[in-house]
């Protein structure tokens, strides 16, 4: 009996030094992070079966446990990923969302100043100071285009630099559970069927930091250890082995920092940007992707459709020396990236922002087509007829030598318009891209196979496929209907799963320049006058009229040093005579009251009565020192819609001026930054909530500990005493034996 006593006294003095032992170890944690408080398991010893029953045994501490729950521990790391995610997000938008919408240092500004010193020009044409306020204000344009461009560049160079520091966190946080996994192991070979809950928590608060970095779920294993894995179950720990990543430049973007992983075994690949999510370095990666390369690109959009414009209408105009004004910005070509893997690496594409005019003949059994910007010539051409992304189709047969004019940048139904000198009833008709077509998107082009290619649209990853006779051919059926640019082929073949990246607007911003510094050579003047002949005895009058297309410097048909056009009344036709030439244009004043006239590629208006006889001339611009009406359209483009201001390229409708289009960016960009920033907002509470959960449950309260401290010694007393008791009893018995 007294052994059993003294065993049990024993048993219950050991349990309760491990209890105080373990409050004390859960007091002096109380402010660790990360740290879960441990309680003792006990449990009574096998009794001793006796004839007067089993009688008991005393007690034993199983094990020293942590009081934890899974489940809450995922739902802190969700939540502080997510936190971490949207603060990186944050950072990064407002930079630009300050950047771009800044009153002082913003386009707007700039923008204003350079319409303004245009109207000035309007009002005083050969006004060399006006000029040459002019061609400062375009230079100030310029330069903040470039400087807007350099800060958002700088930006995305920041978020490239930031992600390598992201990386050497996260490889030394995954290292460390690598670590953490081998200790797990040693102890729990050390002390089979225990737990080291210590180590436990230390390996939790690497996980839990390394979810500040990026998504990683932790998935427990039987021998104690846990295998991390990130983005679509991407192994980053198993085990002991420990994978790492590795900042590169992208395969085909030299501009940006992609991500790979390499593996213990050998091998390496990149990861996509959807496999890179939560955390700081998710958070970069989505800011890049969703914010920062389409602030870029469509900066980029509105410095296009400022020059192509504004080049369009200079160049239809007159400079004061008589001349017909040259490009008045000069802007750079898509940029075209060569996937870095590509087999192929002799193949050349290169991309270029078409907007050109198109000048049609029916020559009597097929077409001749002329590129005005550049002067290209296509004879012999049949119909339908496609380049440049745009396609040209007969409605109707024309007579021989009837002529059309197409022009892919206005609006569906007005993109062709007929000379008023055809005889024939015949029509073409236009779809194709424009301008206004281009968004802020990339581009990816995939050769899929022979003579096959797919575009992929990565803003909102619309695909289209087309084959051909040809590769090029098969580039061009591709480009059908697609929006604002053309490709070339060239170099050796591409071969099957060849890429390519293309970037149409992403370094417009940065390169624009203005393309004249001689204030003289802005053409403000139109380069032909009207006027109806003095000798007129009719009611009838010719407008000042406009040039409807230019040819790569030239008017092609229009009048010529000395030789005018002249339009002559005749009742009995009723109609006019065209000369040059015997052409006829039908106007009965009795039915008609104006009729709208395009002639050698000028459009001008006759209203009212003539008589016959009346006569009309147009005739070269030749001291047009004063005329501002260049400059009148050159202000026009403020106020005109030439932008597509839709998201994205569903519509090819120009319905955004340059100043909506650049207040959209900034109205996006600031929508955008307020949902970053509540999401955060949303997600810290959460966070804040989860972690509180945790804590109730995990968390040390010192409260509890003392009473659980207090609870423990009076049981160490009581067990002590019980000794005492055992040890007098003992003495009693040695005493009655001697």
């Amino acid at each position: 009996m007294g052994s059993g006593v003294f065993n049990v006294a024993v048993s219950g003095l050991n349990a309760a030094q491990l209890g105080i032992q373990t409050t004390s170890h859960n007091i002096a944690n109380a402010s660790t992070t990360g740290y879960n408080r441990q309680r003792i398991e006990q449990a009574t010893n096998t009794p001793l079966f006796t004839g007067a029953g089993f009688i008991g045994q005393g007690t034993n501490v199983e094990t020293v446990s942590r009081v934890y729950s899974q489940f809450l521990t995922e739902q802190v790391l969700a939540a502080q990923s997510n936190v971490e995610e949207a603060n990186a997000y944050l950072a990064q938008i407002e930079q630009i969302d300050n950047l771009l919408a800044d009153p002082n240092a913003g386009l707007s500004p700039a923008m204003a100043e350079f319409f303004k010193a245009v109207q000035d020009l309007a009002a005083n044409p050969s006004s060399i100071p006006a000029r040459q306020a002019t061609l400062s204000a375009a230079q100030a344009l310029s330069a903040r285009f470039q400087s807007l461009d350099n800060r958002i560049q700088e930006v995305r160079d920041g978020v490239n630099q930031q992600m390598l520091g992201e990386v050497e966190v996260i490889n030394s946080l995954v290292a460390a559970i690598g670590d953490a996994n081998q200790q797990v192991i040693l102890s729990r070979a050390a002390g089979p069927g225990q737990t080291p809950n210590d180590l436990l928590d230390k390996r939790d608060q690497l996980i839990a930091q390394l979810n500040t970095h990026i998504r990683a779920e932790a998935v427990a294993q039987d021998d104690g250890t846990v295998n991390i894995f990130i983005g679509t179950g991407q192994p980053m720990v198993v085990g002991t082995q420990v994978s790492t990543l590795t900042g590169k430049q992208a395969l085909d973007d030299p501009e940006k920092t992609s991500i790979a992983i390499n593996s213990p075994f050998g091998g390496s690949f990149y990861l996509l940007e959807s496999q890179l999510t939560g955390g700081a370095l998710g958070g970069l990666v989505r800011f890049r992707a969703e914010t920062l390369d389409a602030a870029q690109n469509n900066l980029g959009r509105i410095a296009l459709g400022l020059a192509q414009t504004f080049n369009s209408i200079h160049k239809s105009g007159q400079d004061l020396s008589g001349v017909l004004g040259a490009d008045f910005f000069a802007v750079s070509a898509p940029v075209v990236n060569s996937s870095l893997l590509n087999a192929s690496n002799g193949t050349l594409i290169s991309a270029q922002i078409i907007t050109s005019d198109y000048r049609v003949v029916f020559n009597g059994g097929n077409y001749d087509i002329t590129r005005l910007s550049d002067g290209a010539s296509f004879p012999g051409q049949n119909l339908p007829w496609f380049a440049d992304g745009v396609e040209i189709t007969q409605t109707a047969a024309p007579n021989a030598g009837d002529v059309f004019v197409v022009k892919p940048g206005n609006p569906p139904g007005q993109r062709v318009l007929a000379e008023s000198t055809n005889t024939g009833t015949g029509g073409l008709d236009s779809t194709g891209s424009n301008l206004a077509a281009l968004d802020g998107s990339d581009y990816r082009l995939d050769y899929i196979g022979v003579n096959q290619w797919r575009l992929t649209r990565l803003g909102d990853n619309t695909i289209w496929t087309a084959a051909g006779g040809s590769d090029q051919q098969a580039l061009d059926n591709l480009l059908q209907n697609q929006p604002g640019f053309s490709m070339t082929l060239a170099g050796v073949p591409p071969t099957v799963g060849d890429s390519f990246m293309i970037q149409p607007t992403r370094t417009v911003a940065r390169n624009i320049a203005v393309a004249i510094n001689d204030p003289r050579a802005l053409a403000a003047a139109a380069p032909f006058r009207t006027s109806g002949a003095l000798t007129n005895t009719g009611l009838g009058a010719i407008s000042s009229g406009s040039v409807s297309y230019v040819g790569n410097g030239n008017l092609p048909m229009a009048p010529s040093p000395g030789g005018d056009i002249t339009l002559t009344f005749n009742g009995a036709i009723p109609g006019f005579t065209v000369a040059p030439g015997a052409a006829t244009i039908a106007y009965n004043p009795a039915t008609q009251t104006k009729i709208d006239i395009t002639v050698n590629g000028l459009s001008f208006s006759i209203s009212g009565a003539p008589a016959t006889g009346d006569r009309f001339t147009l005739a070269r611009n030749d001291n047009g020192v004063s005329d501002n009406r260049n400059s009148q359209l050159l202000g026009a483009i403020q106020t005109a819609n030439i932008l597509n201001g839709a998201s994205s390229s569903t519509s090819t409708g120009a319905n955004a001026t340059l100043q909506s289009a650049y207040s959209q960016i900034v109205s996006r960009i600031g929508s955008k930054a307020r949902e970053i920033e509540v999401t955060g907002q949303a997600q810290e509470s959460l966070a804040d909530q989860a972690t509180q959960s945790q804590a109730q449950l995990s968390g040390v309260n010192l409260d509890e500990e003392a009473a659980n401290l207090l609870k423990y010694q009076q049981a160490y007393q009581a067990a002590a005493k019980l000794l005492a008791i055992v040890g007098t009893l003992f003495d009693e018995l040695l005493a009655l034996g001697g």
